[in-house]
């Protein structure tokens, strides 16, 4: 109790201090640095500070500089005039139209020929310039100019991805900064943490603090100590860090999980699909490194936090499944997908009733010899082949049941009792039967490669548990940069249409770029399909779709007109929330020109991140003085203030309007709360210790 009181008071001085300086930087002595604006006759002593004014003005807009055309002088072959224009200055040749005699994207599609993929348009006839000529003294002066543009600029958050501008980016810095959040570069923090003799972080010893129970950290010693000096400058640094320690009967740590803002956030709008893996042991010890993972709107692996564990027991899982959701606010996930595992089944099952949970597919498959055992490497080398295609290649319920029964027959299998469960749980894992259940598109790419992916090069089983975390977070930054670069190419370009179709240009409009190019494959191949009606009963016509060259490969749609609600057999909708080919045939040849609004699943398009948070404090409305409800406020009122802070860094201006506002608001948040007559208490940042278990002790810090 001591030590929490200890934290809470130092918690309070930190929150003094904060506001002794906002105190010290008043509004009214914010000196407001006036954008300087180019103007006819403006001059310089060179045409490089002429271009270097007109590049630091575009940044400061928000758009990108291409230098264009020039004149020369005829006496002395000088260039004596330099015009500066907007990068989407003018239009992009079509060399297609020159190319006579090659043959059309549909005829290469069509004969099986891999082509290349359109570069993205990043030209749309901007008008804006600044054209400077040369005078006898040597001076330069702008002679034309056109400031007004025919397309969005961009958000300083992108700045950085525009080419005139992306050799002025730091390339050390934070991605905590290139994204907009406010929180500070953790890997400054840790470098300022040095003794006397220049030791980093890495190397330094944290004080035996009390954090688990009497003193006893755990056998892991200064390893642990220094992980959770870690948390401590991660916390400093972003208030709604959240961190979670397990310890054993001895008061010793056994298993730890965290999760920074920037994953809290993402979770509240990609909750519908979440992967669970631990089979990504990246640390000396062994442990179990236990992330869970999911996907935005441009397809990239998220993060939403991760644990390190001491063990794979169910008590193990429980509690971190119930950390976790704690940590989101209490919001399940639409679908979970786990190791085919009856543990963690037990667990999910008890913590996230409400969820739909099936297994992964990559899993099952790998782990096939261990489970299988003698039995196993006794089978002739076909039968890893046949099992796949059984599981893969079916397309028809009844046809992999066949196929299966068949299979265990060719192999005297049917008394093997793990095949046997298998069968039992094969709606929870076989393609064909798992395809009415939304994966977001996680069921075929394994989210065991998602994580390698993030954490390649980062960490490996060497990897020292006091280097662990750091390393975890530089792997995070990367991957939030990737996202800010696919946002800046949704953003900036576009992409070229393949065709006239009204829906073509609709979802290019709407999608991120990665699903308007899955949308747009979709779009082309229903050119190549025949469809046929053969029935229509009470509003509802059912069609035969097939190309033209596989007319063995049917598939049926059914669509009721009144309601334009279509559904296939390929169930690429409801698998994968985009909508099929098949489907996109049956709409043109009913002149159905348009997406109706039930195809267009907002967490595939361009404002999948609007107000996601918002929408989900409704759930917990009846709940605000819960600590849920506590929680959730506190999330919703963070990401505002994040908002905030991006737009208020568009120019000077911006800035101080920006702080006034947030000001303003805060000195009518402290009257309210002076005035009101029944303000519940906050709940302290801080929790006490609380009993979970006999066995188990969790401390947790928000």
């Amino acid at each position: 109790m001591e030590e929490v009181e200890e934290q809470s008071k130092e918690m309070a001085d930190s929150y003094v201090g904060i506001e002794e300086v906002l105190n010290e930087y008043c509004v009214a002595d914010v000196v407001e640095v006036p954008l300087r604006l180019p103007t006819l006759g403006m001059e310089f002593s060179s045409e490089d500070d002429a271009r270097n004014f007109y590049n630091a003005y575009a940044k400061e807009i928000g758009f990108s500089v291409r230098v264009n055309s020039y004149y020369r002088s005829k006496k002395d072959n000088s260039i004596i005039s330099r015009e500066f224009c907007c990068s989407k200055e003018g239009f992009r040749r079509d060399r297609r139209a020159k190319r006579k005699g090659s043959g059309s994207d549909l005829d290469t599609v069509c004969n099986g020929v891999k082509r290349r993929r359109c570069r993205p348009i990043t030209r749309e006839g901007c008008k804006a310039v600044m054209t400077v000529r040369k005078r006898d003294d040597g001076k330069w002066f702008v002679a034309k100019l056109e400031k007004e543009h025919n397309h969005e600029l961009v958000t300083p958050t992108m700045r950085q991805f525009l080419r005139s501008h992306k050799l002025e980016c730091d390339q050390n810095k934070s991605l905590s900064d290139s994204i907009g959040s406010p929180t500070l570069s953790i890997s400054s923090s840790l470098n300022g943490l040095a003794d006397e003799d220049g030791n980093s972080f890495g190397k330094m010893s944290f004080p035996n603090v009390n954090y688990i129970g009497r003193g006893r950290l755990s056998s892991f010693g200064i390893d642990a100590q220094s992980l959770l000096g870690f948390f401590k400058i991660m916390q400093a640094n972003d208030s709604s860090f959240y961190y979670a320690i397990q310890v054993d009967e001895e008061d010793r740590l056994s298993s730890v999980f965290w999760v920074d803002t920037r994953s809290r956030i993402a979770y509240s709008c990609f909750s519908d699909v979440v992967a669970f893996d631990t089979t990504y042991q990246v640390n000396q010890y062994k442990m179990p490194f236990a992330p869970f993972t999911g996907v935005n709107h441009h397809k990239q692996s998220m993060l939403f936090g991760c644990a390190l564990l001491a063990d794979e027991t169910e008590s193990t899982f429980i509690w971190l499944f119930t950390t976790w959701l704690e940590a989101m606010s209490g919001r399940q996930p639409g679908l979970i997908i786990t190791d085919y595992d009856s543990t963690i089944g037990r667990a999910v099952q008890q913590v996230f009733p409400h969820s739909k949970h099936r297994y992964c597919k990559w899993h099952i498959m790998s782990k096939m010899p261990k489970e299988m055992g003698l039995v196993y490497g006794a089978l002739p080398r076909t039968f890893q082949m046949e099992f796949e295609k059984c599981v893969n290649k079916n397309e028809s319920p009844d046809e992999f049941e066949s196929t299966w029964e068949g299979l265990l027959d060719k192999y005297n299998l049917k008394g093997n009792d793990w095949l046997q469960s298998l069968y039992i749980d094969r709606k929870l894992w076989v393609p064909i039967l798992v395809r009415d259940t939304f994966f977001a598109g996680m069921y075929g790419a394994h989210r065991s490669g998602s994580v390698n992916s993030l954490f390649h090069g980062y960490v490996n089983a060497g990897t020292t548990l006091q280097d662990f975390a750091e390393q975890y977070e530089k792997a995070l930054n990367d991957q939030y940069e990737k996202e800010a670069k696919a946002e800046f190419e949704t953003f900036y370009t576009k992409p070229v249409m393949k065709t006239p179709l009204p829906v073509e240009k609709q979802a290019a409009e709407l999608y991120t770029r990665k699903m308007f190019s899955m949308f747009q494959d979709e779009v082309f191949e229903s050119l190549v399909l025949a469809v046929k009606l053969y029935g229509d009963e009470e509003g509802t016509a059912r069609y035969e779709v097939a190309r033209f060259d596989e007319r063995h490969k049917v598939y049926a749609v059914e669509f009721r007109v009144n309601k334009q609600i279509a559904t296939c057999d390929c169930k690429m909708f409801e698998f994968e929330g985009i909508i099929c080919r098949h489907v996109l045939a049956v709409f043109k040849i009913t002149n159905v020109f348009m997406l109706p609004q039930h195809y267009i699943l907002k967490r595939w398009t361009r404002s999948a991140k609007d107000e996601a948070v918002s929408d989900e404090f409704s759930r917990f409305g009846n709940q605000s003085s819960s600590h849920k409800g506590k929680n959730l406020q506190y999330n919703i009122l963070y990401q505002e203030a994040i908002k905030c802070a991006e737009e208020g860094m568009a120019s000077d201006h911006i800035f101080k309007l920006a702080l006034n506002a947030l000001r303003e608001a805060r000195i009518k948040i402290v009257g309210a709360k002076k005035n009101a007559t029944h303000t519940p208490k906050l709940e302290t940042m801080v929790s006490s210790p609380s009993k979970q278990d006999d066995n188990n002790t969790k401390i947790t810090v928000r």
